[in-house]
């Protein structure tokens, strides 16, 4: 049976006419309205704000725009960028890998820290470390502002087809997102 969403101090649900809208700050209680939010607030505030997992904290790109995926460590290889376990050279990958499971003890938000070119976004296919915007191409809730959406093109096949340990095995959209140009809604293309 589906769960029902209903206001966590009244228990009114949609159907008593009432918009059920989720904490901004944490997303996580559900409220009918300001009275019942500021009525919970007293109880709430203790876990208000922190993050079901690690990497919410680095969801928010310079730009203003948000990661909708998770971070993953980079465990494969990828023999075309000659890189290794961990996003570095094949090489240091042993060490990398060495260094994470002692060193860090397998914890990643501490490994990230340390090595965030090691992780990727699996919203967009970028590394950890790129702190400016998340390249969706109208898969996100928000529209795209990479600068060919904005164009109304699509990722070019040159960078779209680039084989690299931070997309592979990703279906990521080639774009246009429409509502980043103004040109009117429409379904992104992948390929």
């Amino acid at each position: 049976m589906p769960r029902r969403l209903s206001c966590c101090v009244c228990r009114r649900m949609p159907i008593d006419n009432v918009d059920i809208k989720k904490c901004a700050r944490c997303h996580s209680r559900l409220y009918c309205g300001r009275e019942c939010q500021e009525t919970d607030w007293p109880r709430h505030k203790t876990s208000c704000g922190i993050s079901r997992f690690w990497y919410d904290k680095h969801r928010k790109c310079e730009d203003g725009s948000r990661h909708e995926g998770k971070l993953e460590l980079i465990t494969w290889s990828n023999e075309e960028e000659g890189t290794g376990w961990g996003h570095c050279t094949v090489e240091e990958a042993d060490d990398l890998r060495r260094s994470f499971e002692t060193e860090y003890k397998g914890d990643e938000a501490k490994f990230f820290k340390y090595w965030p070119q090691g992780f990727r976004w699996t919203c967009c296919g970028t590394d950890g470390d790129m702190t400016f915007g998340c390249d969706h191409h109208g898969t996100g809730s928000k529209p795209c502002t990479c600068d060919y959406c904005k164009s109304g093109r699509s990722l070019p096949a040159s960078i779209y087809f680039e084989k690299t340990a931070s997309r592979q095995g990703l279906k990521l959209s080639r774009g246009p997102d429409l509502r980043s140009s103004g040109l009117g809604a429409q379904r992104p293309r992948f390929y």
